[in-house]
């Protein structure tokens, strides 16, 4: 399975750095959900939230290490894209039958259908990787800037791949 560019995927629109206003799990979901469709990433927020809280029934999309990886696959979505919040507070995120504070959110938008199964996997697995170093994470709570984070990302993938 080949390796994806995050920063081909990450949506400028849909990357929020210190937001003091996500408190909860739902305004999470609401607030990149509604950055996606103003990107064109998708159709209809309420129909990708709806594939998001699917997907929270059927497993946890918490990693742990104050991260959650909430991802949705619809009719809806557009094109694949990955947005991202970092919170200025973490708070109390459950998912399944996990809880545990957040801080990150990477939310995923796939389409529905063979094609956006792989993208999905493909997406996914890139992310995980990066997600299972600590200098990413460190990048990630230092960015300051999408670009800035795009750099990041971009260092980090380079570096796993070298």
């Amino acid at each position: 399975m080949s390796q994806v560019s995050l920063a081909e995927v990450l949506v400028k629109e849909a990357v929020i750095l210190d937001a003091g206003h996500i408190r909860n799990k739902q305004m999470a979901f609401h607030c990149l959900a509604s950055k996606f469709q103003q990107a064109g990433v998708i159709k209809n927020a309420d129909q990708y939230i709806e594939s998001l809280e699917e997907r929270e029934n059927s497993g946890s999309t918490f990693m742990g290490n104050l991260i959650a990886l909430p991802h949705g696959r619809s009719e809806t979505v557009i094109k694949p894209a990955v947005g991202f919040i970092r919170c200025k507070e973490p708070f109390r995120y459950r998912s399944f039958d996990e809880e545990g504070d957040v801080r990150y959110v990477f939310m995923l938008a796939v389409s529905a259908g063979e094609e956006g199964s792989n993208e999905h996997l493909r997406v996914l697995a890139s992310l995980a990787r990066l997600l299972a170093h600590q200098e990413f994470i460190r990048k990630l709570d230092q960015v300051k800037t999408y670009e800035e984070m795009l750099a990041g990302v971009r260092a980090c993938q380079q570096e796993m791949e070298g």
